[in-house]
């Protein structure tokens, strides 16, 4: 660039030199994104647990089905008391094992066990990169003073060091036969408390979640139902995963989604961050012990003054707690 005299001109020159690097310097990552990056790695990685879960319930019910036509009382209570241990929830006591039960429950057990193992061998570098990026902003943080957002960094990275505790001591301990069932979708690891999600939304639609299991309920919904518009279109979960539900009638299947809603105690506060789409999504109903903490989304396609728009649009955002 040839610079000409004068001061205006001079003032030019000198931005047009200066280096690319001072025009284009990333800021650092927040606490935030390093939160939701690690949960995206983390449910990758319980996605293999997540489908056995998925895949046992399934054969729990078509056993229970079997059963039923068979007039065997029993059997069905015994299943329905398996699947409710699965879900999180309390077996019957009085329920009585019966062997093809049993037999489905050891090859459940032992090919659950194998998959945690391997998931939690993967997860231990994930973890150690984690520690290293948020001790470098736990770092940054204090060096400018930001004590407060230092402090709640720390709360993350002490989540963290004891994750990766309670991980090396599944890898160090012998390999079980007898795993405990999941209650999160993943043994005694914690499962995740955010979870990223983008959906075709055609009017309004309700996403629920519960435990470690999210569901579309139509019900009350308007126009089609989420990812039904023109089509069948599954709804991506921390930008990896594709969850295709199973729709019976306005309701779909529950399906495990490495996530981790308390379902006992004091109930989780849920919020959302919302990252794309023209409409919008609100927490309609926060989980408490009236409504068996089951938390609902209302997903929104439209203004925030209610009018709708044309067609349907993805909308996409982030729900934690």
């Amino acid at each position: 660039m040839k610079c000409v005299p004068g001061l205006f001109a001079a003032i030019l020159c000198a931005l047009a030199v200066l280096p690319a690097t001072a025009q284009t310097t990333a800021a650092p990552p927040t606490l935030n994104d390093l939160k939701l990056e690690f949960d995206i790695v983390r449910a990758e990685l319980l996605k293999p647990v997540s489908e056995l879960d998925d895949l046992y319930g399934a054969q729990l019910e078509k056993l229970r089905l079997d059963s039923q036509s068979r007039g065997r009382l029993e059997e069905v209570l015994a299943i329905r008391s398996e699947s409710a241990r699965l879900e999180g929830g309390a077996p019957d006591p009085k329920a009585v094992d019966f062997p093809e039960l049993v037999r489905l429950r050891e090859i459940y057990q032992k090919t659950k066990s194998d998959r945690l193992r391997v998931m939690n061998r993967a997860l231990l570098p994930a973890i150690a990169k984690q520690k290293t990026q948020l001790e470098a902003l736990r770092t940054i943080q204090t060096r400018e003073n930001r004590i407060d957002e230092a402090i709640s960094t720390q709360k993350e990275l002490d989540r963290l060091l004891a994750l990766e505790a309670a991980t090396r001591k599944e890898l160090e301990a012998p390999a079980a036969t007898t795993p405990t069932l999941a209650t999160t979708g993943a043994g005694s690891v914690p499962a995740a408390t955010a979870l990223k999600v983008r959906v075709q939304v055609d009017g309004i639609g309700h996403l629920h979640l519960r435990g470690h299991e999210i569901w579309y309920d139509h019900t009350r919904g308007r126009a089609s139902a989420p990812g039904r518009h023109e089509g069948e279109h599954p709804t991506f979960l921390n930008d990896k995963t594709e969850w295709r539900p199973v729709w019976t009638g306005s309701v779909t299947q529950r399906h495990a989604a490495g996530i981790a809603l308390p379902v006992e105690g004091t109930p989780a506060e849920v919020h959302v961050r919302q990252s794309g789409g023209r409409g919008h999504v609100v927490v309609l109903q926060q989980p408490t012990e009236t409504n068996d903490f089951t938390a609902i989304l209302e997903l929104r396609d439209q203004t925030k003054e209610g009018r709708a728009f044309n067609g349907s649009d993805w909308l996409e955002f982030r729900v934690s707690w």
